[in-house]
């Protein structure tokens, strides 16, 4: 027995022309047997990946095949194969069993490393070529060597016989024997002499493997190809007469594509969705991390799910057991595909602990046909004694051991007819389908016309070749001259004829959907060389014509310039360039979805308007740049005086310039890089979207399943959270799914991607007439995967709580907005977030470690000053209070779920449920969903930890449901209550109600500072009248503070910069009238109500209103200009009818809004408080709501409420006070007031009965959020001037605790 670990090699591949097309990094790097991965380079990557830094892996060997023009770095096939290849081959010489495994994700280079191309073969050729060149130098007398192979493909859980003509059409069973061990029945295992035997084994199977990938429409990157070689020496000892064998059997698997498996979160969840396309990449993965901790003494008794899939379970001696095995790991160097080729250096990392048991193979036939005939002998006894019916099972394991017997004990000669057979039989089907099998890819007579077949998979690409006959027939009926099935393809599907002249036509059947170069077909059109067919929905194919090249093409439009002829599609294709370029599969792919999307279509629509809107974002922040960094410029020389302005003070300034246009010019490439970058993922996402709604449409047509599928764009829920690494755009496509009288779902497109598995699995069945085994799938527990009958909870939103209050000793409440996949507020999740125990040190300053030591705590300045050490630990507690403002459709069986930092487990926060609550009858509660969840979690504190703590969120997503439980939708609610529900919200993210109280102070008996009396009047509407004394020095106490539940605009107020006195009015008491300044009259309310800035609220909300109308107008009529609507315009009329009825309503909610609705400028409904003012002035902001930093003009003479003048005010003289003091606890100032000053006759004598005086209070304050602004709020007082204090007055002054007014 020989011990060994698996061989792990690493081998990174070339930029692709994709990557540096975008100019992608490369973030890998080699030196010797070490592999260093590099964060990427990019603006879209977060601090904390860059403070990680770079990862480095040893492994077994390492291949750079990045650049070929590094001679001395680079390996090419061959260095691989010597590497590798030449161990396992001499490992197979000496009677062990070998493999060799390819991992990695799809492009990376697996198959490429594999099987090579025609002019660079790869392992597989090499290997089996070096194998015969071995045998043909060791075989003599006593020596002699046999060759048998098997090629099998392992795609959904079904393993398919790639050698055997109708292996490709049905599925092999997987069985386990006592004595061989798990294996595949009915597997061909077909005898060779020579290399060329096994290069046309390979060819004629991978062709086998192209026709059922194409026919339906399998991803072949998503199947595992095992290709097996059994080597069998005997030796012969002449002198003795006797003879041993020894047996090797040399695995060489190329996995599917792992990029699948290497996403996390939703994608991963997806995946269980009744699938089984990654079943076996990840049971491998689980069965490697399961090997490695037994060798790592982790788990000795820890269980290896080998058996979970078919995979595993066949290749269990490979891993773990008696071979020698090797694997390479394939990866790209490219940035944007970081996250993939660290899973995949992770997954190798795990597989080189593995340690495998080999023994030599000696006289294994031999052992197992003594054991298996023990067995049969052992049978027959036990069947002998039941009847045979009564023992169904014993007869059916005795055929299985005779027959095992029977294939073991096949004659070498035997096995050569056999495979001669098979391949004649392989040989004829492929002909009948119209196949060349001259050669192996399409080196091929220049002369000729053919058809050659483009594939996704370079390995079964341009593998077919069909040639043409002058009249040739395509269908999926026997008597078409080339055989297609599969969906979309008719029996007669077309004809192409090919006239004397030489000139070649295609030729559509009705019904028959054939597109050219990308455009649908329907009359008969020439073909020229190079031309792309699609026929069907997935075969895609390129037409060889020798002698009708591009170039003549050109030249015969040229002549026939001044005529008008020929088709839209000739014309198109004539305008394309006249070289000859190589059309691959993904060209023919992209145009085909580029001419099926029209213009009008809505998510092409998106891009356009995205690119528009980049060019223009990107001018108006390249000029905010410019402003700002000459903004700079200028306070500079502002800071040289004249006379110091000396040369190298200019050469500074110049320097400085320089500097900051640079600064500009790398902002705005890197800028358009990610937004390049961004948008061509977008592009192709959408194409492959397209692709997977056009094949699910077919089948869904072609099955009736009245389900139609669309592509639409929605942000997925990782984009929502404030700690996902995304580039300039986070929307991504979604499937919009379609029942005829059922609701709409909308599905990822991984969900779509797997569904389609089943789709195809299901059309088989529906296809072949299997009409039982397609109902028991209908009705299984995946159900109908053409549209989900039992709908699941879907995302209402993400909530991102950020945690920089965790540096503070503070508990943060807060009502943060839930951002939904429109991206629109859905709604608020009530928060509470604090620190129970724990110290966080200061800031982490540019990464420095200082504050900490070798003991793993912090060293924290107690409150006496002394140095104590804090463990490295922090205690944090999160508590989920209720959601308010929910959609209506989703707001059943509410829930929360959300992940902390590194904790793993997905935290789910249930609703509180009631049964004994009587049902509520108020809707707008019925909508409030309520929790009590409340967890602490203990963190330790890293420099990661502060990291996210500084900069990141917990993303906390909200989940309902649309139906209530009893089946029924709950949208049979008040619509109109609901919009105003809806609207109320709305105004309520962007409004905050501030209260200003403001008391005046004179002095008592006692030399105190006291405030004065506050008495109550009908007439005044300013809250009360202050009772002040003739000659009294005085002081005016200022505070502001926002009010709690009054919206949701995260308003903070920081200080009171200014307060300013004036606007000295007197009033008769007989002229007041009641406060109503809704009635616009000649004599003006002495109260703080304006409607300066409420009117221009109101104007730009028309304005936008209008905008939006007007866009309205013009969809709703294009649409009822159709000549012939379908269900979908029908549809979509009716919808922007609600739309405009909507925005007719919500125009005049805003304009004339009703009492208590919460919309600015309503009318009072409410009794206030003795102090305060009935009525709520409206104060405009106007922050540039896209970025709140660039506000820096928003103070002085430009700061808010400066010219929200109150009646009166024009043309009034104010005086500041000088502040004496500030308060600590809370936004408060008291400043010296001294009414000599204004110099007023009202303010010097005693005012008589039947009058009142009015001043203005003006206070500045300076606001820290939602942006560093500066705000004027103004309050209109009243003011009773007397001179003597009666007994009365004084003791009523004495009783009153109402003394301050707002």
């Amino acid at each position: 027995m020989s011990d060994s670990k698996v061989k792990v090699a690493v081998r990174v591949r070339p930029m692709n022309r994709r990557e540096m097309e975008l100019n992608t990094k490369c973030v890998v790097e080699m030196e010797e047997n070490q592999t260093v991965l590099h964060p990427p380079p990019c603006s879209n990557t977060s601090k904390a990946d860059n403070r990680k830094g770079p990862k480095v892996f040893a492994f077994d060997h390492c291949f750079w095949s990045m650049d070929e023009n590094n001679k001395a770095k680079y390996a090419g096939q061959e260095v691989v194969f010597k590497c590798l290849g030449e161990g396992i081959l001499e490992n197979a010489f000496q009677g062990y069993n070998a493999c060799i495994f390819a991992y990695g994700q799809t492009g990376s280079g697996k198959s490429f490393s594999m099987m090579g191309s025609v002019d660079v073969p790869g392992l597989i050729p090499r290997l089996c070529g070096a194998l015969f060149g071995r045998v043909s130098k060791e075989e003599n007398e006593s020596h002699t060597f046999k060759v048998e192979v098997s090629f099998m493909e392992i795609y959904n859980e079904k393993v398919r016989d790639l050698l055997d003509p109708k292996g490709s059409r049905h599925t092999l069973k997987v069985r386990e024997h006592k004595v061989l061990g798990p294996y595949v029945d009915g597997l061909s295992q077909l005898a060779v002499t020579c290399f060329e035997d096994i290069e046309s084994l390979m060819s004629e199977g991978n062709k086998s493997r192209t026709v059922a990938a194409t026919n339906m429409n399998e991803e072949s990157s998503r199947s595992h190809a095992v290709f097996s070689i059994i080597l069998t020496q005997t030796l012969y000892d002449h002198q003795s007469a006797t003879s041993g064998e020894k047996v090797s059997k040399l695995s060489l698997v190329d996995l599917a594509g792992s990029e699948r498996v290497s996403k996390t979160g939703a994608a991963g969840e997806r995946l269980k969705e009744g699938s089984n396309i990654n079943k076996s990449l990840t049971t491998l993965g689980l069965v490697i991390s399961a090997l490695a901790d037994q060798v790592g003494g982790k788990g000795k008794s820890k269980f290896v799910p080998y058996r979970d899939s078919v995979l595993t379970w066949l290749l269990k001696d490979n891993l773990g057991g008696n071979s020698k095995t090797a694997m390479i790991a394939t990866i790209s160097p490219a940035g944007d595909n970081y996250e993939e080729t660290l899973s995949t250096l992770r997954y190798a990392d795990r597989a080189k602990r593995i340690v495998n048991h080999a023994v030599v193979n000696e006289d294994p036939n031999a052992k197992i046909i003594r054991e298996l005939r023990e067995e049969v002998e052992k049978l027959k006894d036990q069947l002998s004694q039941a009847e045979a019916m009564k023992a169904p099972e014993l007869k059916e394991k005795l055929e299985e051991s005779e027959k095992l017997i029977k294939d073991l004990t096949v004659t070498w000669e035997e096995k050569l007819r056999k495979t001669e057979e098979i391949a004649q039989d392989r040989q004829k089907q492929l002909e009948s389908m119209g196949i060349s099998l001259e050669s192996s890819g399409i080196k091929v007579g220049d002369d000729k016309c053919f058809l050659v077949n483009l594939n996704a998979d370079p390995a079964l690409n341009e593998l077919l070749v069909y040639y043409l006959k002058d009249h040739t027939r395509v269908g999926a009926d026997e008597s078409q001259d080339i055989q297609l099935c599969g969906i979309g393809i008719q029996p007669k599907h077309c004809v192409i004829d090919i006239t004397a002249e030489g000139d070649v036509t295609l030729s559509p059947i009705e019904n028959a959907r054939t597109c050219l170069n990308g455009a649908v077909l329907s009359v008969p059109n020439s073909l020229w060389h190079g031309d792309r067919i699609l026929w069907g929905n997935n075969h895609f194919f390129r037409i060889n014509l020798p002698m009708r090249k591009r170039r003549d093409k050109l030249k015969e439009y040229e002549s026939e310039a001044n005529r008008e002829s020929g088709t839209d599609q000739d014309v198109e294709t004539a305008s394309e360039a006249s070289s000859e370029p190589d059309y691959n599969y993904e060209f023919a792919q992209m145009e085909v979805m580029m001419k099926a999307l029209s213009t009008n279509d809505p998510v092409q629509n998106v891009v356009q308007i995205l690119e528009k809107q980049y060019v223009e974002e990107k001018r108006n922040a390249l000029e905010e740049q410019r402003l700002m960094y000459e903004r700079e410029l200028e306070l500079l020389r502002q800071q040289l005086s004249p006379d110091r302005l000396h040369r190298h003070s200019m050469e500074r300034l110049s320097f400085i310039s320089q500097t900051a246009q640079q600064k500009v010019k790398l902002w705005s490439e890197e800028r358009d890089q990610l937004f390049r970058h961004s948008l061509s993922k977008l592009r192709e996402q959408i194409v492959k979207a397209n692709t997977l709604v056009r094949e699910a449409n077919f089948l869904a047509e072609e099955m009736n399943k009245q389900t139609d599928y669309q592509v639409t764009l929605q942000i997925p829920a990782a984009n929502l959270s404030a700690n996902k690494k995304r580039g300039a755009i986070v929307s991504e496509p979604a499937i919009q799914v379609r029942r005829k009288g059922k609701g709409t779902q909308v599905w990822a497109i991984e969900k779509l991607e797997n569904k389609l598995i089943d789709m195809r699995d299901l059309y088989q069945d529906w296809k072949e007439k299997d009409m039982v085994e397609y109902y028991n799938k209908i009705l299984s527990k995946h159900g109908d995967p053409f549209y989900e009958a039992q709908e699941n909870h879907n995302l209402i939103g993400v909530a991102n709580v950020f945690l920089e209050c965790l540096y503070h000793d503070v508990k943060l409440q807060y009502a943060v907005p839930i951002i939904s996949q429109q991206g629109e507020v859905a709604g608020r999740l009530h928060v509470e977030v604090m620190r129970v125990s724990g110290v966080v040190p200061e800031r982490p300053d540019g990464g420095d470690d200082s504050s900490e030591n070798s003991s793993g705590s912090y060293e924290v300045m107690d409150n006496n000053g002394e140095i104590v050490h804090m463990a490295k630990k922090l205690t944090c507690r999160v508590k989920i209070k209720e959601a308010t403002g929910l959609p209506l459709n989703l707001s059943n069986f509410v829930f929360c779920q959300y992940i902390f930092w590194d904790h793993s487990d997905q935290t789910v926060a249930p609703p509180m449920v009631n049964p004994d609550m009587p049902s509520i009858r108020n809707k707008a509660i019925q909508y409030t969903v309520t929790f009590d969840h409340s967890k602490d979690f203990m963190l330790h504190v890293t420099e990661e930890f502060l990291e996210f703590i500084s900069e990141g969120a917990l993303a906390i997503e909200v989940w309902g449901h649309r139906c209530a439980g009893n089946g029924k939708s709950t949208w049979a609610v008040d619509a109109l209550q609901a919009k105003t529900r809806t609207l109320r919200d709305r105004w309520s993210e962007v409004t905050r109600r501030i209260e200003m109280w403001i008391s005046v102070q004179e002095l008592n008996e006692l030399g105190e500072y006291t405030a004065v009396e506050l008495t109550q009047a009908k007439d005044v509407n300013t809250g009360g009248v202050f009772q002040i004394r003739q000659g009294q020095s005085r002081r005016i106490e200022v505070s502001v503070r926002p009010v709690q539940h009054s919206g949701t605009l995260p308003l903070m107020v920081e200080a009171i910069l200014s307060v300013s006195i004036g606007c000295i009015t007197a009033r008769s008491i007989k002229l007041q009238r009641p406060l109503d300044s809704y009635q616009k009259e000649e004599e003006e309310d002495m109260d703080s109500y304006q409607e300066e800035d409420l009117n221009d609220v109101r104007e730009r909300w028309s304005d936008a209103l209008m905008k939006r109308r007007e866009y309205l107008d013009e969809q709703i009529q294009r649409v009822i200009n159709k000549q012939e609507k379908t269900e979908d315009d029908v549809e979509r009329e009716a919808r922007l009818v609600e739309q405009w009825v909507g925005l007719t309503e919500e125009r005049n909610a805003v304009l004339v809004p009703a009492p208590g609705s919460g919309i600015p400028g309503a009318p009072a409904d409410w009794v206030s408080p003795p102090g305060m003012e009935a009525h709520i002035p409206v104060l405009f902001l106007d922050l540039n709501a896209d970025d709140l930093r660039a506000n820096e003009q928003l103070t002085g003479p430009h700061a808010p409420g400066v010219n929200s003048i109150l009646p009166k005010e024009h043309g009034s003289q104010f005086f500041y006070l000088p502040i004496i003091k500030h308060s600590e606890e809370e936004v408060s100032a008291v400043a010296s007031w001294d009414s000599s000053v204004h110099d007023s006759i009202y303010l010097n004598k005693v005012t008589p009965q039947n009058e009142r005086i009015y001043l203005i209070v003006k206070t500045t304050v300076q606001l820290s959020h939602p942006a560093a602004v500066e705000l004027v709020l103004r309050k209109r007082i009243a003011v009773n001037i007397y001179n003597k204090q009666s007994f009365t007055q004084s003791l009523k002054r004495k009783m009153s605790s109402k003394n301050i007014l707002h």
